[in-house]
């Protein structure tokens, strides 16, 4: 009795003595957690301008006022925000950048009236033109590629890139004719597995020389080419045709 006793007894100082060692070991210091890099916001001037019918329109001006601007026109169910990254990358090759968001859109004034908005980017190029810009390049994705169509005819820029387009949306409308009066390059952008291809494909061949068409290997429609595998490259090839086209000053 007394044998299990001690046994007892030193089984309880073990106990006690493994217990006050843990207390008084260090604990091991967190691992440290990753820093989380944010890219900086875009820079850009917000401005304003209205239409030739009284709607007020909300833009954007990347990079220093200039000669040559590049003008960004959306694509449906998109706003001005769909061309941040691209802005930002003309605007740092020395373009002045604007982009807008179409009547209804973002944070443009009045109704959405799809069949209307070439007079957006009709005054856009005129807001343009009355802060400096002797040169133009005209960008539109999708619905905005097609409203850039007639407008050019009418204000003859020096370029056009039309990203995935077609002949007509909502009463919106390109037309054969109107392609083959633009004189400017024309740069027609497509991607492989868009719904759009065939119709890209097809304005691009009826459009009128000098002209150009160049394919992503991926999906992706408008700006959504971007995001895709190639869509660095597809970037690079849209900046190097506008800086062959409306080189700088």
């Amino acid at each position: 009795m007394r044998k299990e006793l001690q046994w007892i007894v030193i089984a309880f100082t073990a106990t006690c003595a493994s217990l006050a060692w843990a207390a008084r070991k260090p604990k091991p210091a967190p691992t440290p957690q990753p820093v989380v890099e944010t890219a900086p916001a875009p820079a850009f001037e917000r401005v304003g301008f209205t239409s030739e019918d009284g709607v007020t329109l909300a833009g954007r001006r990347y990079g220093a006022p200039g000669a040559a601007w590049v003008i960004l026109s959306h694509q449906y169910n998109r706003d001005q925000t769909s061309w941040e990254n691209f802005a930002t990358r003309l605007a740092g090759a020395g373009y002045t950048v604007l982009t807008y968001d179409f009547r209804g859109y973002g944070d443009s004034g009045g109704k959405q009236d799809i069949a209307h908005i070439d007079r957006d980017l009709g005054a856009a190029v005129a807001y343009a033109r009355a802060n400096g810009a002797t040169a133009l390049a005209l960008v539109g994705a999708s619905m905005g590629g097609i409203a850039t169509v007639p407008v050019a005819v009418a204000t003859k820029p020096q370029a056009i890139v039309l990203l995935t387009v077609g002949p007509s949306f909502n009463g919106l409308v390109a037309g054969d004719d109107n392609l083959k009066a633009i004189a400017a390059p024309k740069l027609f952008v497509g991607a492989k597995y868009d719904f759009a291809m065939e119709d890209t494909r097809r304005m691009a061949e009826t459009a009128a020389e000098p002209k150009e068409l160049i394919v992503s290997k991926g999906g992706g429609h408008g700006t959504d080419i971007f995001g895709a595998g190639d869509g660095d490259a597809i970037e690079q090839q849209i900046t190097a045709f506008i800086q062959r086209t409306v080189p700088l000053p």
